[in-house]
């Protein structure tokens, strides 16, 4: 009976770590860590001779991005310093690529607002297209938001471009280009009055 117990403990445990508490009492962000050197089936968390083709390309660390950070959790490269004590310069290399090209998908919305409540709306100055969001709750105050969807007012009339349940510190989202002369973010289910610090609207190169 005790080992039943145990082992259901276990599983709820495990349950927990894999998808958290939206009504818990703590905000902890969830950890996304993945080896520089992970691919090509490798897996590599120390520096080996020859490994330079198991840096990831710039596309997976992108998408690696865009899972993790992108989806409200930290993102953690492992690095692998060589015998001098020192990254490679292949690795380096990547990771500078690695930053601008996430500078040049996120740094430069279209437009930005901040607010409270229920929607926001965002009035872009000539209709164009989008296919970017990025939202940011105030987390000093809790993730707040449960349920909510994004929507363009194209000459048809509104149309959703994506929906999502949680935001908390960081949710970027990509959808087919619409052109749209406004954008509005809509909290359709939310523990508290909610706290948007950022809602920004992009047209990036897909």
């Amino acid at each position: 009976f005790s080992y039943n117990k145990n082992l259901d403990q276990q599983r709820a445990h495990l349950e927990l770590l894999k998808h958290g508490d939206p009504n818990g009492k703590y905000w902890v962000p969830a950890m996304a860590d993945a080896p520089l050197r992970g691919y090509n089936g490798r897996h590599e968390w120390f520096w080996e001779p020859g490994d330079e083709n198991a840096v990831y390309p710039l596309e997976n660390l992108v998408n690696m991005y865009y899972n993790s950070v992108g989806r409200n959790a930290t993102l953690i490269l492992g690095l692998t310093p060589d015998p001098r004590g020192l990254i490679p310069e292949g690795d380096v290399q990547r990771l500078k690529e690695f930053g601008d090209k996430i500078s040049e998908l996120v740094a430069h919305p279209i437009q930005s607002i901040s607010g409270t409540g229920n929607s926001i709306e965002l009035k872009l100055d000539k209709p164009q297209p989008v296919n970017q969001i990025i939202l940011q709750e105030d987390i000093t105050k809790g993730e707040r938001i449960r349920d909510y969807h994004v929507e363009g007012l194209t000459p048809h009339g509104w149309k959703t471009l994506c929906h999502g349940e949680s935001v908390g510190h960081k949710r970027i989202q990509t959808f087919s280009p619409v052109t749209v002369g406004k954008i509005r973010f809509v909290i359709n289910k939310q523990v508290d009055i909610p706290q948007i610090i950022n809602f920004s609207v992009y047209n990036i190169d897909q």
